[in-house]
């Protein structure tokens, strides 16, 4: 369910705290849930919807980036589409195992076209998505079956695209200034052993 949400002053507040102009665009929000034990996999749906949905481009950002079967196959069909994706995930991790299990994955992606960047500045914990500078998902869920069926997680799903537009632009500054490029070649030259 999508949410139109109002601006609500309280009494207290100064003049000067108030925004001098609202944006003209709608700007609709849902929260998402995912909860194994009362069942619920909202937020796993809202990012397999905006790959079946998506026109152009996906970026996401996860610090424990290990889709599972569905999500798996949802990547590769959006892929398939020539849907531009492009993950973010830490360069260093701390749960080790976890960085190995990812990088594993990698070649998995490299060979759908998939991008994937290491952020390198220090560890990473954000965990987003944005999807054709229209709408984003943003909060606790990781993408991985953790995240997807042990874990309850709470995610704001938010579709304004002025909004979309400023976290993709600077997801594109995050990889351009702390972020390198895993290659085809800098896989094999550096995670060869898997």
């Amino acid at each position: 369910l999508w949410l139109k949400p109002t601006l609500r002053i309280k009494k207290k507040t100064l003049i000067h705290d108030i925004p001098h102009e609202l944006p003209a665009e709608e700007c609709q929000v849902r929260i998402r849930r995912n909860d194994w034990v009362k069942r619920k996999n909202q937020i796993s749906r809202s990012y397999v919807e905006m790959m079946q949905k998506a026109s152009s481009h996906i970026i996401i950002m996860s610090s424990y980036f290990l889709p599972g079967r569905v999500i798996r196959h949802n990547l590769s069909k959006a892929a398939k589409r020539g849907i531009s994706i492009t993950v973010i995930v830490t360069s260093e991790s701390d749960v080790k195992l976890a960085k190995h299990a990812e990088r594993y994955m990698y070649r998995w992606l490299l060979k759908r076209k998939i991008k994937i960047y290491e952020y390198t500045r220090n560890i990473l914990h954000a965990k987003m998505a944005t999807c054709d500078q229209k709408w984003v998902t943003i909060g606790s869920y990781n993408v991985n079956d953790i995240s997807a069926y042990a874990s309850v997680e709470l995610n704001l799903d938010v579709r304004n695209e002025e909004f979309a537009s400023s976290v993709q632009q600077r997801l594109e500054n995050i990889i351009a200034k702390n972020c390198t490029q895993v290659t085809e070649e800098s896989y094999i030259t550096k995670y060869h052993f898997f």
